[in-house]
């Protein structure tokens, strides 16, 4: 298989938080007179400021939503999955789904002025693919980039990736001038061909982020009811749940414990599935650091101890789907009979300890993130209910991942992003996956992955992922809890439509209440 890593982090789901403050529906007027004509504002607060404006070291997740203003993507998704027209018009693979043809849309301008084509096209994803931002393994599968004509752009692949499609959705199909890559003035102050121009005059960097409309923006397709989106980061919840009930912000990501107050102020709550599964990753297949993680019989005994229905419930207000597999519920490739293999049975799971010779137990360290994953003292009293003793690792806060990544864990708790298939095991399944750090790897596994990418696009592919699935379940090389949903909360003037497998809406999913 010829697989690349993704950068570790990329992909680490994190709930993020959105407003719609000011004068959304409105002018701002004190009567709020006249709003069908007046310039409408949405205020969209983020758990933290972006670190870059920079497609080339941008990241996915909610970071996606600084980006989305002021660049287009190649193809853009809707609410709902379908892809559809942005800067392509069209495009098509060829028969072996290694030439992926892009047709793009004459006229396509650049907020600062100059048209985009072909040639910018190639030079943006060049850099993004051969830098070392965090979305560069997202691209690896790309061997090059042919200009055909102004036009039109070619894609040659080392081999089918299955996931390109949505990658290039995502900031990894976000476009700047030629001449900006690489720039340092891009970090602070974005150049792209969206919507939107960030107003530097009005904008405070850390703190509020004015983006106006462009009056010749070229996608007159694109429905876009905001005059200005201006941007706050707000990392605090308990911030956020009060600024949503006195009205100073219309729209935010709550918690389960605050549900009931957000109700009680009059905004509407809507929940939709997150695009990153909870869990315990068994890193240790080999048994290298824990001997015992080596028998298949002790990672299905830690399954099993594990009561994924009762967390759920009592942690997440059972808001969420639970799993026993690591692809994504609402991937084709979901297969609800594998969700019947480990039934949580403690005396079951202590069996198969004492048949796989660990009739006492034995103790694993696990880096310690009980502070930001209620599941981890829970998680912890269930596995020595059976005789395994979790020992929490205390590891500084900024060097928290790249101890997980250093493969002297042989287990984590971790919310990894897993949206495609394809992507999921890019990132933390195939031997060369940022998030297995100890290389597991299995022949048999190897050929189900290949006959995956390899096969053919719809039914045959899902049932090829399906064996993958079947495969990591039966081996227990993860013990999965669940996919928690997202819980989002607007105001009676603001409509959000969620976005599949993302954790906050797009900036195109907004609209005024009717």
């Amino acid at each position: 298989m010829r697989i690349r890593p993704l950068i570790a982090a990329s992909a680490i789901v994190v709930v993020a938080s959105l407003g719609l403050a000011g004068c959304s529906g409105t002018d701002g007027s004190a009567d709020g007179s006249d709003a069908t004509s007046a310039d409408l504002t949405l205020t969209i607060g983020a758990i933290a400021a972006p670190t870059t404006f920079s497609p080339q070291e941008s990241a996915d997740g909610p970071a996606v939503q600084w980006f989305q203003p002021s660049y287009d993507t190649l193809i853009h998704q809707k609410p709902d999955g379908e892809f559809e027209p942005m800067i392509a018009d069209s495009w098509e693979y060829d028969d072996t789904n290694t030439v992926l043809t892009f047709h793009l849309h004459d006229g396509v301008t650049f907020a600062s002025g100059g048209e985009l084509d072909a040639s910018v096209v190639e030079a943006n994803l060049e850099a993004t693919r051969d830098g070392s931002g965090a979305l560069a393994a997202q691209l690896a599968s790309i061997e090059d980039v042919v200009v055909v004509d102004p036009q039109t752009v070619e894609l040659h692949l080392v081999a089918p990736d299955p996931a390109l499609m949505r990658t290039l959705s995502q900031p990894s199909g976000m476009m700047t001038k030629t001449e900006k890559i690489g720039s340092p003035d891009l970090a602070t102050e974005p150049d792209g061909t969206g919507p939107y121009v960030l107003d530097m005059d009005k904008t405070v960097s850390g703190s509020e982020y004015v983006f106006e409309k462009r009056d010749d923006y070229w996608n007159t397709n694109l429905e876009l009811p905001y005059d200005t989106i201006v941007m706050k980061p707000m990392t605090d919840i308990t911030a956020r749940v009060n600024a949503l009930a006195s009205g100073q912000i219309d729209a935010t990501t709550i918690d389960n414990k605050s549900m009931e107050t957000v109700k009680g102020s009059g905004a509407n709550v809507i929940t939709f599935p997150a695009a990153g599964v909870v869990g315990l990753f068994l890193f240790d297949r080999a048994g290298a650091i824990q001997p015992a993680l080596g028998d298949v019989r002790v990672r299905q005994a830690i399954n099993m101890a594990l009561d994924r229905d009762g967390m759920l419930k009592s942690l997440r207000s059972g808001l969420g789907t639970v799993t026993e597999q690591v692809f994504n519920p609402q991937s084709d490739v979901w297969d609800k009979s594998l969700n019947d293999t480990y039934d949580f049975d403690p005396a079951a799971a202590k069996k198969l300890l004492a048949e796989a010779g660990f009739p006492n137990g034995f103790t694993i360290q696990i880096p310690d993130i009980t502070a930001g994953f209620p599941e981890g003292n829970i998680i912890a009293q269930q596995l020595a209910d059976i005789g395994i003793t979790v020992e929490w690792v205390q590891v500084a806060q900024t060097e928290l991942f790249g101890a997980m990544l250093s493969g002297q864990y042989p287990v984590i708790l971790m919310q990894l992003q897993s949206t495609e298939p394809w992507q999921a095991v890019q990132f933390f399944i195939a031997p060369q996956a940022g998030w297995n750090p100890l290389h597991s790897q299995d022949p048999e596994l190897d050929a189900l992955i290949e006959s995956a990418q390899l096969a053919p696009a719809g039914d045959e592919q899902t049932a090829a992922f399906q064996k993958v699935s079947q495969w990591l379940v039966e081996n227990a090389w993860y013990a999965p809890l669940y996919f928690p949903d997202n819980i989002y909360a607007t105001s009676k003037d603001v409509v959000a439509t969620p976005q599949i497998m993302q954790g906050v809406p797009s900036i195109y999913n907004y609209a005024p209440a009717e």
